[in-house]
């Protein structure tokens, strides 16, 4: 086995430089859009911080998928969900700013509006503001203090080599996990769904679950390689490990679809006023297109090109289809949150542009900086020999 303990890596100071420019031109962007479109820039940001708060979720969330499994073909690539988690903590930060941005977008709390809705009167129990800000911090601090103690773990185990710890993370996965399912269902429908309280829909928080994980296995994949064409990965990730997460990406794109589409048809069949007024919105106008390449980036490319075995090991075309997904991930999240701030058509300028750039330029810098305070993989886990001689 390679020696790695004295490998470490050192990001282009040119790259992070320029990272760092693009996250204050977008949150420029954002501040300026505060006075000039307030509504539509709160509305962005939710965007951009969700996409980026599910990017490091993600992280976690595969990192515990590979314990309780006991998956040990991604120890050598588990520094790179790792770093990914290190964005909680920056999107709570964000999250929490977004609390004074609340009532630019919701309708549930001004309470002149409850008064005269009989419906929304019948859902102030979970709709009001106290009881969502205490939800809020609950989670954000569930999600960032289980996040670090597998991190802590997997980093205590470079230096001591105890094998207990990775019985610890085993168990303390399976409680995240659990911890996430419930969570997540309820973080989904208060920030996203609660846009439209009128709506409901009993898998949203399935079809949200769906985009996040199939989103952040394209990041995984994306950071993996351009690590490998930089030179810390090369005697590490191999073209199993680009099957392996090429058989995830096929298989989460279909699952996502398959999700979708029940979400779907089980609205349109049941043709309940409340429920098929958000499919209505989204199929008249130039609100279809967007419906119609929602599915051609989430699943239609992804399962056409990912079919062959040798797409999925072809880390250049592999590379490719990843961002297509990333790309994909925003436009469904755009679908799920613009609507109702913009009911006539969409609309694309730089309100929309700076959020979402800082936002990708704010998880591949703080993913390159995590990545490098510690072992390119670690070390002294007992899957790790069986990790690099996967096959």
């Amino acid at each position: 086995m390679p020696h790695f303990d004295s490998l470490k890596f050192v990001p282009s100071s040119k790259l992070m430089r320029n990272l760092k420019l693009v996250i204050v031109i977008g949150i420029s962007i954002f501040l300026i859009g505060l006075f000039f479109a307030p509504q539509r820039s709160w509305a962005n940001l939710l965007l951009a911080n969700y996409y980026l708060i599910s990017l490091g979720l993600a992280g976690v969330l595969f990192i515990a998928f590979q314990f309780v499994s006991n998956a040990g073909w991604g120890t050598a690539i588990r520094r790179v969900p790792e770093a990914m988690s290190g964005v909680l903590i920056y999107s709570t930060g964000i999250m929490l700013i977004m609390l004074l941005g609340l009532h630019s977008l919701f309708e549930w709390t001004h309470k002149e509006v409850v008064a005269a809705d009989s419906i929304l009167q019948s859902k102030t129990f979970w709709l009001n503001e106290p009881f969502f800000i205490v939800r809020t911090i609950l989670f954000l601090g569930l999600w960032i203090l289980m996040a670090s103690f597998l991190i802590k773990f997997s980093r205590k185990q470079d230096e001591s080599g105890d094998v207990s710890l990775t019985k610890k993370s085993k168990r303390l996965s399976a409680g995240f996990i659990v911890v996430f399912a419930l969570s997540f269902s309820f973080f989904s429908m208060d920030w996203i769904m609660s846009l439209e309280p009128h709506w409901f829909s009993t898998i949203f928080a399935v079809y949200n679950f769906s985009g996040l994980f199939l989103n952040g296995l394209a990041a995984i994949t994306i950071v993996t390689i351009l690590l490998r064409r930089m030179g810390p990965f090369q005697n590490v990730l191999t073209q199993k490990h680009l099957h392996n997460l090429g058989k995830l990406l096929f298989a989460f794109s279909t699952f996502w679809m398959y999700i979708w589409f029940s979400q779907y048809l089980l609205i349109w069949y049941a043709n309940i006023p409340e429920e098929v007024t958000y499919f209505i919105r989204r199929e008249e106008g130039s609100w279809a297109i967007f419906t119609v390449v929602n599915v051609l980036f989430n699943w239609v490319i992804p399962f056409v090109l990912l079919l062959p075995k040798r797409t999925k090991i072809n880390e250049g075309l592999l590379f490719k289809i990843c961002i297509i997904i990333m790309a994909g991930h925003w436009i469904d999240l755009y679908w799920m949150i613009m609507p109702p701030f913009m009911k006539s058509y969409p609309s694309f300028n730089i309100w929309e542009i700076g959020p979402m750039a800082a936002s990708i330029s704010a998880f591949f810098y703080l993913t390159f900086r995590t990545f490098a305070k510690g072992n390119i993989v670690p070390i002294n886990d007992p899957y790790l020999v069986e990790s690099l001689d996967h096959h």
